[in-house]
């Protein structure tokens, strides 16, 4: 049938899918029943479709904190671009196809993020984030303007990066890219300026694999542990641990000690070694739980590579896709909200500021000059990695009130383009508690020039 799509991910049709929004044709394998519309010839609520069935039909069902239009808007594209056994697979923000329970629902629904250690506000917020941020081990150290990875997981499916290929984020932050191509069986690569970045990126993935039994031991450990982790070159003896099971239970152990540690100065009620017991069974038992997400064919691997966004380490046409977001420094200091860990790391924070994007220069204005040509340098640096024909995905805030009136999407859309990248799709999406110096963000998906092998 000439209008029909092949059974595989549509991949030589993402571009004009992504570009025009409506859902292609589907072959016989695939084909849905198309939602019905409304009854013209009735009047009252009752003849009215909700807005679920007219996107996505009567055999299908979203999650129910699915709220956001721009959620609509991607489940939108999931919904166009996977074929429903692949929603039930590896769907983001779908409760339900034809009757059956997507995977993403089922291991979501009581994912253990709830711990009684925490505070009722941060309680609050991974119950009402289960299905979008804290399941697996995403909610190990939550990091302040960090993805969402739900948002990640719509995304890897949207620009149709599979088993097999590679995923990269240049700037990987805490690793959310990284882990849900992980928990998509995905090959991805990540890269930091920051050491703690990068540490939070290898132990998150790590902790998917660490032995049951290893987790269910290491509350007993916790003022063995500490103590350790209290002398001199502790960081440094686990850079250098060969055996990766060791690695693995190690790193847990260590992220858990930084977690208490900024803990510990933001709150009088307990001390770091009280705190360090308390995050570090959460800990634990999040990684107990972690297995269960494995897919069939395993977790995926992530390579933390050597250098920077400015000059990645990679060949040219060398990469499957990117999914990245550039840091909010306007809003964040991410070197001063790290400086506890990365001191305990070894790092000099005022020399990896200077090498940190948005953060380097004096004064407003010198800031602003150094952060616009250091990204179009980092838009011209992905473009170059990345494969003929593939997507780069770019998540960026913007404050005219910070960038002196300038819109930072604006920017990165003309850096993009001028590397050879064309702009394919925006989508605006809302900022919840960030809203007093930024309020929204623009998703931006790329398209490199060049067909597809």
């Amino acid at each position: 049938m000439a209008n029909e799509m092949p059974p595989s991910f549509p991949r030589e049709n993402s571009n004009a899918y992504l570009r025009s929004g409506n859902k292609p044709h589907l072959n016989s394998a695939r084909r849905r029943t198309p939602p019905k519309p409304a009854n013209t010839n009735s009047s009252g609520l009752e003849s009215s479709p909700s807005v679920s069935a007219v996107l996505f039909g009567e055999h299908t069902a979203l999650l129910p904190s699915v709220t956001e239009v721009f959620e609509l808007e991607l489940a939108r594209l999931e919904f166009g671009l996977l074929a429903p056994r692949e929603i039930v697979e590896r769907g983001a923000y779908f409760m339900r196809v034809d009757g059956k329970p997507t995977r993403h629902f089922s291991l979501c629904a009581d994912n253990g993020a709830q711990d009684e250690n925490r505070s009722g506000m941060t309680n609050a917020y991974f119950k009402a984030g289960k299905f979008s941020t804290g399941y697996a081990t995403h909610s190990l150290f939550p990091y302040r303007g960090k993805f969402h990875p739900q948002l990640v997981r719509a995304l890897i499916n949207i620009i149709g990066v599979r088993r097999g290929e590679v995923l990269l984020d240049p700037m990987c932050g805490s690793g959310t890219t990284n882990l849900e191509a992980a928990l998509l069986g995905i090959d991805s690569v990540a890269l930091d300026a920051s050491p703690f970045c990068r540490l939070m990126a290898r132990v998150k993935r790590d902790a998917l694999e660490i032995d049951k039994r290893e987790c269910a031991s290491l509350p007993a450990r916790a003022d063995e542990l500490f103590d350790f982790f209290q002398t001199k070159g502790a960081a440094q003896k686990y850079a250098r641990t060969r055996s990766e099971k060791k690695r693995r239970v190690f790193g847990l152990a260590l992220l858990a000690y930084l977690d208490a540690m900024g803990y510990a100065e933001r709150v009088q009620k307990a001390g770091h070694r009280e705190l360090y017991s308390k995050v570090l069974a959460r800990y634990a038992d999040t990684a107990a739980r972690a297995a269960d997400f494995a897919p069939a064919n395993g977790f995926g691997q992530v390579r933390i590579a050597d250098g920077g966004v400015l000059d990645l380490s990679l060949p040219g046409n060398s990469t499957d896709g990117i999914i990245t977001s550039p840091p909010y420094s306007f809003a964040i200091d991410y070197a001063a909200n790290d400086a506890p860990q990365l001191a305990y790391l070894g790092c000099d924070v005022d020399a990896l500021r200077e090498g940190m994007v948005g953060l380097r220069g004096r004064g407003k204005t010198r800031r602003l000059e150094n952060y616009f040509a250091d990204m179009h340098r980092a838009c011209g640096e992905m473009a170059r990695v990345l494969k003929p024909g593939k997507f780069c995905v770019i998540i960026i805030g913007s404050n005219t009130n910070q960038t002196g009136g300038v819109r930072l999407e604006g920017k990165i859309t003309e850096s993009c383009e001028a590397a050879g990248m064309n702009l394919a799709r925006s989508i605006l999406k809302p900022i919840k508690g960030m809203r007093n110096t930024m309020s929204e963000e623009h998703i931006l998906f790329f398209r490199k020039k060049g067909a597809a092998k």
